[in-house]
């Protein structure tokens, strides 16, 4: 569903909902207004949990600032409602950074994005040693 409030969009998901995948180009970011949001990785074909959002908090945004394919999944882990980010908006404000904070935050985000592999990895191998799944 979406409606508009203030012009901002406003999209609800039900719980389950794949709200994007992982390799996805990116169009738009959310900000999480009410529920919660489970970002993961596929690692060997099992879903691998690298995160948690809650309300407030933005996510899907790197996609955005850096051009890269979406680094993870996102799926609704209740029923949620967000505020729609959309790209050009994201875009807007990094093309108006000084310089040299556009660089530093690109850096930033190809460690979060490496760091983000290396968790899944992690997770991934520590279930199946354990035995779980």
């Amino acid at each position: 569903m979406t409606g508009n409030s203030g012009g901002a969009e406003r999209r609800s998901f039900p719980r389950g909902t794949i709200i994007f995948r992982e390799g996805e180009a990116g169009n738009e970011a959310y900000l999480l207004h009410q529920g919660t949001v489970r970002i993961f990785k596929t690692v060997a074909g099992r879903r691998v949990t690298i995160g948690m959002v809650r309300p407030f908090q933005v996510f899907g945004e790197l996609s955005m600032m850096d051009e890269s394919p979406r680094m993870a999944g996102a799926v609704a882990d209740d029923d949620v409602v967000c505020l729609i980010l959309p790209k050009q908006a994201i875009r807007a404000m990094m093309d108006q950074a000084p310089e040299g904070l556009s660089t530093l935050i690109l850096s930033m985000l190809a460690t979060m994005r490496s760091m983000g592999h290396e968790l899944a990895d992690a997770r991934a191998a520590l279930l199946e040693n354990s035995g779980k799944g």
